[in-house]
């Protein structure tokens, strides 16, 4: 079952990157409440929320004529998001920026690659806007 967390505020302590308070729970059965984020190894994940939002993202996509893609911090370890961001661009004939402080190499030279931190190299990018 999938709720909104918007009522939970948890209080962290930044330092010892702790939970201060009672983390959150289920309003239905009380049990400890869990991210609805599909895990390695994960079967209690619910799929309807992503196929619903997999649909609006498929539906928007083939609206976009040349879409932009802003990548921040995908890297090769895990490569879903750059799987994603690559095929966004070769099937919607978009261009990308890929933001990574260690691989930011990109695959054509028509995208931007930037050796930055994420807050970095938006806070540049802003600033030349």
């Amino acid at each position: 079952m999938i709720w909104s967390a918007d009522g939970y505020q948890p209080q962290v302590d930044n330092e010892a990157c702790g939970l201060l308070n009672e983390p959150p729970t289920c309003p239905h059965c009380g049990g400890l409440a869990r991210p609805n984020i599909l895990m390695f190894g994960n079967w209690g994940w619910n799929e309807q929320r992503a196929a619903a939002q997999e649909a609006r993202l498929q539906r928007l996509l083939s609206k976009a004529e040349r879409p932009l893609l802003v990548e921040l911090g995908a890297g090769t370890a895990i490569p879903s998001v750059r799987h994603f961001g690559q095929s966004v661009i070769s099937h919607h004939n978009g261009r990308m920026i890929r933001v990574n402080p260690r691989e930011p190499q990109v695959a054509s030279p028509s995208d931007v690659g930037l050796a930055a931190g994420a807050l970095d190299a938006l806070n540049a990018i802003d600033a030349l806007l």
